[in-house]
């Protein structure tokens, strides 16, 4: 069955360089949300300063690339099926953009935002409000943006971080959630950093209404032109058996990108 999966040597060259937390951490711009919540701040410190700082952030000004989700079976460890989506993002004057395209089954499906309003196309039919597709496509929106600027993002207004203290062995938790209005408020997300090492050990979720705390493993870390990202977020169930994999692959950093583009019909 499979096991947690190594790390690559860009991931040891990028973000497990030894780093000890300070004892008078410094500011790193991540606001404050509760009293003692400074050895929060300084865990996502060390892992930006890691990969460069927030000048490696600055340098992604647009991006296209595939990301492709592929939905495992636990027991057998076998692929059940893969889905690319193919996704361009841009900052621009009016905001973080995105757009995404995808096929399911014979239906081709374009939706996104332009930084003021979300759009969904099916097959050339306009989709409104009650449409799935346009109903999520803020949300898709802000989620393609969001994966690809993390660590840096965890320093976006609305977004709070929370010292745990220690789990059972001796590995910082900082937990992380988000006011209303800032991608899906409602769910909260789990880093686990171990002593030595930047970059977290593991990534837990929990999605509003539920008790149980989702695993993920992030490896194949990759560096274009000086951008660091994840190349694989893979998800473990209780057994710690893979289900899902979330793949980033063909990625060009800055691409030319028409605005336009992001705008809906």
């Amino acid at each position: 069955m499979h096991q947690r999966l190594g790390i690559t040597a860009v991931t040891v060259v990028l973000v497990a360089a030894a780093w000890t937390a300070p004892a008078h951490p410094p500011d790193t711009g991540v606001p404050e949300q509760e009293p003692g919540n400074d050895m929060a701040r300084t865990l996502v410190g060390g892992w930006i300063e890691a990969l460069g700082g927030m000048e490696t952030y600055g340098k992604l000004r647009s991006a296209s690339y595939t990301l492709t989700t592929e939905m495992w079976d636990p027991e057998s460890g076998r692929l059940r099926r893969a889905r690319p989506r193919y996704v361009t993002i841009a900052r621009l004057e009016t905001g973080e953009a995105a757009r995404i395209e995808r096929w399911e089954g014979n239906d081709f499906i374009r939706h996104g935002f332009d930084g003021i309003g979300e759009w969904a196309v099916m097959n050339g039919e306009t989709l409104g409000p009650g449409d799935k597709d346009y109903d999520e496509a803020r949300y898709v929106s802000g989620d393609v943006f969001y994966w690809m600027g993390l660590p840096f993002k965890l320093k976006d207004p609305g977004v709070f971080l929370h010292y745990d203290g220690l789990d059972d062995q001796d590995r910082y938790l900082v937990r992380v959630t988000f006011s209303e209005g800032v991608g899906d408020h409602s769910d909260t997300w789990f880093y686990t950093f171990e002593e030595g090492r930047a970059m977290p050990v593991s990534i837990g979720y929990r999605e509003e209404g539920r008790e149980n705390i989702s695993r993920t493993y992030w490896e194949d870390i990759r560096e274009v032109d000086g951008y660091v990202f994840t190349g694989r977020r893979v998800h473990v169930n209780a057994d710690g058996r893979i289900w899902k994999v979330l793949v980033t692959s063909d990625f060009v950093l800055n691409p030319e990108v028409d605005p336009a583009m992001f705008k809906g019909p």
